[in-house]
């Protein structure tokens, strides 16, 4: 076995022992009924928005310092993720997908874009309201929600079916569409801290030896990075989407490549492109992008923000690229082909999915604030309210999770029990172990019963 089939290898069993992890959390937390808080970036949102410490939280802060100091490798050694993204890399072609590179310099936005709306767009909005930030403090255990132990270690991922919903957006979906590793480079608001991180990094993949011009270091590269063009340009590897693989230092014929202490230097040696598209388009992509994750963020109560980003990026660059297919078939005034005939049929489909998500979009946002307004005692927003909900539930594709609840909360406080309970039922066919739900409805039963017997 020669040095790349054993680093590959190394680097399968690495991600690979991730899941192992996973699984042994899960048995611990099954067999224990409590266990360690979820090691889970998305913890960091509990910290920036509430002040809470989590385990997430720390491990962030030591995976951006280790970066600091050795680059950007935490992605490739640790996302779960990536390694999905990696496995379809290697199993698409042998399908006859061949995925390319994108030309969209928009996308590189994305990820910033994400990361400003995620950390900084709530407090702004905290700031504005006049709401202090509480700081930084731990919390214990007792409420079921902790800063280092839980009994609920599902507390900020989706459920099973969204999961695997996410992993194939985000991992062959995006690759068979956009290229290698398309979601850490055009959409994870994580790999923005990341790579910026790594453009002050003094560890880097630096050329210390002779080099023959043999270009093998790019034909390796994992994230098709012109690795031979970095080098001759500046001596390294500076571009930020190099995750230390380590391939090209395996596949090096002098052993000139090393991981190794580089000369300062924020600017990243990229090597030309290709023309890229109008400023125009640019924009519409953006704009597309933008409206699609607002549209689809929550959408269902169901949607999280990393499967709403997988498919807006998805969704605009797939419309875009069926719209300047027609648009050039409809130039050429010649007759157009199937692939085109497809291409304007996925598209008409798409957006009429787009536009059907959009008004249950707005019925769900209407909604939240009519109740809101209701459990104030408004009786003209619980009206509103109820009716808006029962629109979702007819109209929509989805029954969202908390809409059942909802409605029975409302006829509860409307003195309407059978209403109440009749909701009450259908929530729980849809979670019979919801432990709050069937304490509800048994509290129901019982005004029941007793205004029976007066």
């Amino acid at each position: 076995m020669d040095l790349l089939s054993r680093l590959r290898r190394r680097r399968a069993l690495v991600l690979g022992g991730v899941y192992l992890i996973f699984a042994l959390h899960y048995l611990h937390w099954r067999v224990a009924g409590t266990t360690l808080a979820p090691l889970e970036l998305s913890e960091v949102l509990r910290t920036v928005h509430l002040g809470v410490v989590t385990a997430g939280f720390l491990l962030m802060l030591a995976a951006i310092g280790a970066t600091l100091l050795f680059g950007r490798f935490f992605c490739r050694w640790g996302c779960h993720l990536l390694a999905i993204q990696d496995l379809a890399a290697t199993l698409l072609p042998k399908l006859g997908v061949q995925p390319g590179p994108p030309r969209w310099r928009v996308l590189r936005l994305v990820p910033w874009v994400m990361l400003a709306y995620l950390f900084v767009w709530p407090l702004l909005l905290r700031w504005q309201s006049g709401d202090a930030w509480p700081g930084l403090h731990v919390l214990d255990d007792s409420g079921g929600w902790g800063s280092w132990f839980t009994r609920d270690p599902w507390r900020n991922l989706p459920g099973p079916g969204v999961a695997l919903v996410t992993f194939a957006v985000c991992g062959p979906v995006m690759v068979g569409t956009l290229g290698l590793r398309s979601f850490c480079r055009d959409a994870c608001p994580y790999g923005a801290l990341f790579g910026a991180a790594d453009r002050v990094a003094p560890t880097r993949i630096v050329l210390t030896g002779a080099c023959i011009q043999c270009n093998r270091c790019t034909v390796v590269c994992p994230s098709g990075l012109d690795v031979l063009a970095e080098l001759r340009a500046g001596g390294a590897v500076r571009d930020p989407m190099c995750l230390r693989d380590l391939d090209c230092v395996a596949v090096c014929p002098t052993g000139g490549l090393r991981v190794a202490r580089a000369a300062f230097d924020l600017a990243p040696t990229r090597p030309p492109e290709a023309a890229p598209p109008p400023l125009g388009q640019e924009v519409a992509l953006g704009a597309m992008i933008l409206a699609l994750f607002l549209i689809f963020r929550g959408l269902y109560g169901l949607v999280p923000s990393l499967l709403a980003l997988g498919i807006a990026v998805l969704f605009g660059v797939g419309a875009m690229r069926a719209f300047l297919r027609m648009r050039a078939s409809l130039t050429s005034r010649m007759r157009p082909t199937s692939r085109t005939l497809a291409a304007a049929a996925a598209l008409v489909l798409g957006l009429a999915l787009v536009a059907h998500s959009a008004a249950i979009r707005g019925l769900e946002l209407r909604a939240e604030s009519a109740y809101s307004q209701a459990s104030r005692g408004d009786p003209e927003a619980r009206a509103e309210a109820i009716t808006t909900l029962t629109r979702i539930h007819r109209w929509g594709l989805l029954t969202p999770p908390a809409l059942h609840p909802m409605l029975a909360s409302l006829y509860l406080n409307g003195g309407q029990l059978d209403l109440a309970a009749t909701e009450l039922d259908a929530a729980l066919e849809a979670s019979p172990d919801d432990i709050g739900t069937q304490r509800a409805l048994a509290a129901i039963r019982a005004q029941q019963a007793a205004l029976r017997r007066d």
